[in-house]
Formats: structure tokens, sequence, C-alpha cells
């Protein structure tokens, strides 16, 4: 399954790589993964995945022939919550 990006989500992850030392391989096989996934408005998933010792939460959009990134951030208490709840 493909994973498309959104400007947004590039710019994110850019400066998220730079920081934390990740790279696309190992954030799509998280995306791709979907651990822990929170269906919200109309066709929009929520996903948290840990990569190392960082949570990370990435919306998108998921359609059969791909998985469109739309934003990414580190996860929130709530979010960390729900990730050591798992």
């Amino acid at each position: 399954m493909l994973v498309r990006w959104s400007l947004h989500a590039k710019q994110r992850f850019a400066e998220r790589a730079v920081m934390l030392g990740i790279n696309y391989g190992e954030l799509e096989f998280a995306i791709k993964k979907q651990l822990i996934k929170i269906k919200e408005e109309k066709d929009r998933i929520k996903t948290i995945f840990k990569i190392g010792e960082t949570v990370l939460t990435a919306v998108k959009i998921e359609k059969k022939e791909f998985i469109h990134v739309l934003t990414l951030w580190e996860a929130s208490e709530k979010e960390v919550e729900l990730w050591k709840k798992k």
C-alpha cells in the first residue's frame, strides 16, 4: 500500500527526523501497522505509534489503494496513556 504525504506532514516529518533521528521507512511501517487506530470525523483516522522512545500521532485518510498522511506530531499525555494501555 502506498503512503502519500501532504506538504504539511512532510514538513512536520522533516522537523522530527532531525530531532529524533527517524526515517520515512520507520514512520511508514508504523503508520501502516496501526496498533492504535481512532476514527475521527468523516474519513480521517488518528493512529498512535512509538518509534524509539517517542510516541507519535498521525492523522490520515485511508483508502484501498493508499494512505494519505495529513499531519504528524508528538503524542499528548492522553494519547500516550492510550498507547500504554494497548
